[in-house]
C-alpha cells in the first residue's frame, strides 16, 4: 500500500515538476527582458539555460532524492531537516544560510497552504504506518521532504548559488498550487481504499496556539496547581484548547452581554475563567443556584416539552428562556455548546434511532453538569462524558427495528431514569452509572464469546473443505490444460466428480498419502487412455494398463459420489474413447481433435448460504470465481482496502430490506476469513471472506460504523462546522 502511494504521488509530483519547469523557461526569459541591470539580466538568462540544458538531471535527481527521503521516513519517525537549528547557524557559511532559511520559508508556506489536505493525509499515512500520532513533518510525503528534493535537484546546476536561488524562487510560485493538488488526490486515492475514509480535520495549529496561552494566575486561596500553567500543544491541556477554540468561533453571545457580564468580572468574551486542564473542576461554578434548580425541576417533571421518542433539543429552548438572561457570558457559551453538541448527537448516523430518543432525555442533566463544572469538556475520564460514551458504546450494535425490551435498550432506560430521578450536583451517580453500563458491556462480551467459539469451528471446517477442493482442482488443471483434446465427458467427470474425490482424499488422509497418489496417479492413466496410440508398445501398454486402472476410476466415482447409472454411464463413453484413440494412432494422427470448450468470460459472484452451528445461524457469504479464474488480489480487483481490525462495527444491507450490524471479533489464520457477531442478536452470525467484503463495500452493500467516542465525534463535527462558517481573517 505505501509502494502504490510512493509511486502515485512521484508520478504526480514529477509531472508537476515538468510543468513547473516549462512555465519556469519562461517566466525567466520575461525576467531577464526586463531586468534594469546586465547582472540581473545574465543571472535570469544563466538560470533559463541551466533549466533547459540540465532539466533531464534535474527531473531524476528529484524523483530520485523523494523516494529515498520517502523509503527512509517510512522506516524512521526523523523528520527530513530543511533547516538546520538556531544554535547551529553560525558554523555555515552566508550562502548556505540563506539557503537555509529560503527552504525552510518555502517549506512553511507550503504548509501553510496545504494544512487542511497535509493533515487528513498524515493521519491516513500514520495508519498505515502505524504511528497514530503521526506528525506532519515526520510523514513521508511532507512540504519538507518535497522542498528537500527540489534543493537536491537545483543542486545539479553547475553554476553559482545565485542562479541555483534564483530557479528554486520561480519553482517557489508555482509549488503551492501543485502540491494542494497533489495532496488532494493522494488523500482520493487512500479514500477510496478505505484508509480513513471519514477522517476529520482536527483544530488548526493557529488556533490550537491562541488557544493554549496560559490562564491568568487564580487569586491566593483559589486552588493553586490548577490551570496556574501554560497548555502545551499535544500536553494534558489539548482537550481544555478544543473548548476554548470552540468558545473563539463561537464569538459573544446575546445574553451574556447584557447585566450577567459582570458577574464573570467583566470580561467581555469570557475567556479568563475558562478552564484550560482537567483537573480544574475545583473552581466555583458561577451559574446561580435558582437556575441550576429549575433545571433539576425540568428533568425530573414528566411534561418537560421532552415526548418519548423525540429528537427535540430542548437546549436551545432553555437558552431561549427568560431565565437565562442572567447568565454571564461562560454559562450562555455553555449552552450554545451544549446544544450543538446534541444536535450533532440526533444527526449521527452511527448511532440507531431508537438510542438517541434514550440519550436526548440527558440532555438537561447534561447541560447542569457542563454549568456546574466545565471540566466536563477537558477532561475525557470525566464520569458525565464518559457515560454518555458507554450509553452509546452499548447502544452501537441495536438495530433500528429492536424494540424497547431488548437488553441494552432496557438498560440504558434503565440509566437514563435513575439519571433524571436521582441528580441533583453530586456527580457520583454518573460514576455509579458508567461502572454499571461498563459492566454490562463486558457481560455482552462474555456471552458473545459462545457465539464466536461456535462459529469459528464451523469456519475452519468449512475452510479446510474449501482448500481440500481448492487444492484438487488446481492439480485437475494444470493436466487439462498441459493435454490437448481431452474429451468432453472425460474432462467434466474430472472437473466434477473427480475434484469432489480428490477432495475428500485430501481432507480424511491428507496430501501425499498412498490413497492421494493412487488418485492423481489414476488421473494420468486416464488421461493418457485416450490420447492417440500411435505405436504397438502403446496400444499393447493400453490393454495392460485397463484393469487397474478401471478399478482406481470404479473408486474414485464411488468416492465423488457418482450414482451406479452415472458410473455406467461414464465408464461406457470411456470404451468409446479407447476405441477412438486407437483407431487415431493407427491413422498417423498425432491427437485426437476436439471441439475446445468455450469458456464464457465471468465475474466473480456473491454467493451467500446459512449454515446451523449449534443453535447459531451462521450466513456464508463468499464472492465466488466462474470455474478456471480465481479471486485473488482483493484490493487491486475492487480498488477497496479490507484490513479490518478486531472490534470493527459494520452494517450489512439485507436482501428483503433493512440492516443489521455485527463487529468484527474473530479473523480465520487460514484464509483470512472474517466473523461478525453481535451481543444484541446471539443466535446470528456473520462469516465473509474479505474479497466478498471489498465487493459489498465498494457496491454500498456494506459499510463500516464509527464506534468512536460520541462526544468526540461531536466535537470535532462542530469545530468543522464553525470553522467553515468563520469569516475569513482581514487582510493588511
Amino acid at each position: 500500500m505505501l509502494a502504490g502511494c510512493r509511486e502515485l504521488a512521484l508520478t504526480q509530483m514529477a509531472r508537476a515538476l515538468s510543468g513547473m519547469l516549462d512555465r519556469v523557461e519562461d517566466d525567466l526569459f520575461e525576467l531577464a527582458e526586463k531586468a534594469l541591470d546586465r547582472e540581473s539580466q545574465n543571472m535570469y538568462l544563466d538560470a533559463r539555460a541551466q533549466a533547459r540544458d540540465k532539466r533531464t538531471l534535474i527531473e531524476s535527481a528529484f524523483g530520485r532524492h523523494f523516494v529515498e527521503l520517502f523509503n527512509r521516513k517510512c522506516g524512521d519517525q526523523t523528520p527530513v531537516a530543511v533547516a538546520a537549528r538556531v544554535g547551529e547557524l553560525s558554523l555555515v557559511n552566508e550562502e548556505d544560510l540563506e539557503e537555509t532559511l529560503a527552504m525552510r520559508e518555502m517549506s512553511s508556506k507550503l504548509k501553510a497552504s496545504c494544512e487542511g489536505e497535509l493533515m487528513a493525509l498524515s493521519q491516513r499515512m500514520g495508519f498505515l504506518l502505524e504511528r497514530p500520532e503521526l506528525e506532519d513533518d515526520a510523514n513521508p510525503m511532507s512540504p519538507a521532504a518535497i522542498c528537500a528534493a527540489l534543493k537536491n535537484a537545483c543542486n545539479q546546476i553547475e553554476a553559482g548559488q545565485k542562479v541555483r536561488m534564483t530557479l528554486l524562487r520561480q519553482l517557489e510560485s508555482y509549488a503551492e498550487g501543485e502540491v494542494q493538488r497533489i495532496y488532494h488526490d493522494m488523500n482520493s486515492h487512500l479514500v477510496e481504499r478505505r484508509i480513513l475514509p471519514d477522517v476529520r480535520p482536527g483544530v488548526p495549529r493557529a488556533m490550537i496556539a491562541a488557544a493554549s496561552k496560559p490562564a491568568p494566575k487564580r487569586a491566593a486561596g483559589q486552588g493553586a496547581g490548577h490551570g496556574t500553567a501554560p497548555a502545551q500543544p499535544g500536553g494534558p491541556a489539548a482537550d481544555g484548547d478544543i473548548l476554548a477554540a470552540l468558545a473563539q468561533l463561537l464569538g459573544p453571545t446575546g445574553p451574556a452581554q447584557g447585566s450577567g457580564s459582570a458577574q464573570q468580572g467583566g470580561s467581555p468574551a469570557g475567556m479568563a475563567s475558562w478552564p484550560t486542564a482537567p483537573g480544574s473542576a475545583s473552581a466555583q461554578p458561577t451559574v446561580p443556584s435558582s437556575f441550576v434548580s429549575e433545571l433539576t425541576r425540568m428533568h425530573r417533571e414528566p411534561a418537560s416539552g421532552m415526548e418519548d421518542g423525540a429528537l427535540m433539543n430542548v437546549v436551545r429552548r432553555i437558552k431561549a428562556a427568560p431565565q437565562s438572561a442572567t447568565l454571564g457570558t461562560v454559562d450562555a457559551m455553555t449552552i450554545d455548546i451544549i446544544a450543538m453538541l446534541f444536535d450533532n448527537i440526533f444527526e449521527d448516523s452511527h448511532i440507531p434511532s431508537s438510542a438517541k430518543a434514550l440519550l436526548g432525555r440527558l440532555q438537561i442533566p447534561t447541560l447542569k453538569v457542563a454549568l456546574l463544572d466545565k471540566s466536563f469538556f477537558s477532561s475525557k475520564a470525566h464520569p458525565a462524558r464518559r457515560l454518555l460514551d458507554l450509553l452509546a458504546q452499548s447502544a452501537i450494535g441495536v438495530d433500528e427495528g429492536s424494540s424497547r425490551e431488548s437488553p441494552a435498550l432496557a438498560m440504558i432506560e434503565g440509566v437514563v431514569d435513575r439519571v433524571l430521578a436521582e441528580f441533583e450536583t453530586d456527580l457520583a451517580l454518573f460514576e455509579e452509572m458508567a461502572q454499571r453500563v461498563a459492566a454490562f458491556i463486558e457481560q455482552q462480551k462474555s456471552a458473545e464469546g459462545v457465539i464466536v467459539e461456535r462459529s469459528a469451528r464451523l469456519i475452519e471446517e468449512r475452510e479446510r473443505d474449501e482448500i481440500a477442493r481448492e487444492v484438487a482442482e488446481q492439480e485437475i488443471g494444470r493436466r487439462l490444460e498441459s493435454r490437448a483434446g481431452v474429451p468432453p465427458a472425460v474432462r467434466e467427470m474430472l472437473n466434477e466428480t473427480w475434484v469432489r474425490s480428490l477432495a475428500r482424499v485430501h481432507r480424511s488422509e491428507g496430501e501425499g498419502s498412498a490413497a492421494w497418489q493412487a488418485m492423481l496417479l489414476g488421473m494420468e492413466d486416464l488421461l493418457w487412455s485416450v490420447e492417440p496410440k500411435v505405436t504397438p508398445d502403446d496400444r499393447k501398454r493400453l490393454i495392460t494398463m485397463l484393469p487397474g486402472m478401471l478399478r482406481t476410476l470404479h473408486e474414485g466415482l464411488v468416492r465423488g459420489e457418482l450414482d451406479a447409472k452415472g458410473r455406467g454411464a461414464f465408464l461406457g463413453v470411456l470404451v468409446d474413447c479407447h476405441a477412438m484413440a486407437v483407431k487415431a494412432g493407427m491413422r498417423g494422427l498425432a491427437v485426437v481433435a476436439e471441439p475446445a470448450p468455450v469458456v464464457v468470460s465471468q465475474d466473480p459472484s456473491i454467493e451467500r448460504a446459512v449454515i446451523p452451528a449449534g443453535g447459531v445461524q451462521v450466513e456464508e457469504i463468499r464472492l465466488r470465481a466462474p470455474r478456471g479464474g480465481a479471486v485473488r488480489n482483493v484490493f487491486t480487483r475492487t480498488g477497496v482496502w479490507t484490513n479490518l481490525q478486531r472490534g470493527t462495527w459494520v452494517e450489512f444491507a439485507r436482501e428483503g430490506g433493512g440492516h443489521a450490524r455485527a463487529r468484527l471479533t474473530w479473523i480465520s489464520p487460514n484464509k483470512g476469513v472474517y466473523l461478525f457477531t453481535n451481543p444484541s442478536s446471539p443466535n446470528a452470525a456473520v462469516s465473509i471472506s474479505p474479497e466478498a467484503l471489498a465487493q459489498q463495500l465498494r457496491l454500498g452493500e456494506v459499510k463500516i460504523i464509527d464506534d468512536a467516542s460520541i462526544v468526540d465525534r461531536a466535537v470535532d463535527t462542530m469545530l468543522t462546522s464553525l470553522r467553515a462558517e468563520a469569516p475569513a481573517p482581514l487582510q493588511g
